[in-house]
């Protein structure tokens, strides 16, 4: 019986354009509604996650931060986190602080996302109502938090010289963008979606058996084998379509309709199965 779906966000819930389909809103939102739960399983921030999650109106548990930390939207409870070392979260922010590169630590749901300045350019286009300013935020943070996000050029290719992509009780994952632009997400180290989504799966007593993965990455593997059921999204990368119990339509307008509808078939509809 399908009890729950842990669904990934970019290449499958979300369409090219970062938006979710009004069909796919719609059905997931039933699906919830009759009792399946529905766990977006991210490697984006739990505030990214959250409010794409609000667009579902489907509120419960998320897995967020490539799966560093779980959480439920309804209780505002941690369900999983594995976090980086203070001690190390301090060093980073003193090194950033002095050499004015600008730092963003994640430490949980309804708590202030710490920067240890803003720059004009986030001041002006991406402050948001929970960023908060520490400029001695190496001596102020109390908490250890799940992510660390550096964003540049020069900033990464300095933190990297200086702290390795590897280091106690942390890892460095670099992701390009365009014009030489790259990214840093600091976590605790080797953390994956599949330990965060079966801690979900042991907080609400859902077998394995009754719960599908749909993915289209690489860091959707470990979770897809793992469930019960595994669905690749046809547009995705070849190791998930490998394992994938099901592969969508590439040319598919729904994926994720596409591929519950199969789960629905093959393991039948969950009634009542998700206790809100």
């Amino acid at each position: 019986m399908l009890k729950m779906v842990a669904l990934d966000l970019d290449g499958t819930l979300l369409r090219a354009d970062g938006t979710v389909g009004a069909a796919t809103r719609a059905y997931l939102h039933e699906l919830w509604r009759t009792g399946t739960a529905i766990v977006l399983a991210t490697g984006r921030s739990w505030r990214t996650a959250a409010r794409i999650q609000g667009l579902l109106d489907a509120p419960g548990p998320i897995v967020a931060h490539n799966g560093a930390y779980a959480f439920d939207t309804r209780t505002g409870q941690e369900i999983y986190s594995r976090r980086v070392p203070v001690r190390a979260a301090r060093a980073m922010a003193a090194w950033a602080t002095a050499r004015r590169i600008m730092l963003r630590y994640y430490v949980g749901y309804r708590s202030p996302v710490l920067f240890n300045f803003f720059t004009d350019e986030h001041r002006e286009s991406f402050l948001r109502e929970e960023d908060r300013a520490e400029p001695a935020l190496n001596a102020v943070l109390d908490r250890a938090p799940v992510e660390i996000f550096l964003f540049g050029t020069w900033e990464v290719d300095s933190f990297l010289a200086r702290f390795g992509t590897e280091g106690p009780g942390y890892e460095a994952l670099v992701f390009p963008h365009e014009h030489e632009v790259r990214e840093i997400n600091v976590c605790a180290p080797g953390v994956d979606k599949v330990e965060a989504v079966a801690a979900v799966a042991r907080r609400f007593n859902i077998d394995r058996d009754d719960i599908l993965a749909v993915g289209d990455g690489l860091n959707d593997l470990r979770m897809m084998r793992w469930a019960g059921h595994a669905v690749a999204i046809g547009t995705g990368v070849e190791e998930a379509r490998v394992i994938a119990d099901y592969v969508t339509d590439p040319e598919g307008a729904d994926p994720v309709v596409e591929a519950i509808a199969w789960a629905q078939e093959t393991m039948g509809a969950s009634v009542g199965g998700f206790t809100r």
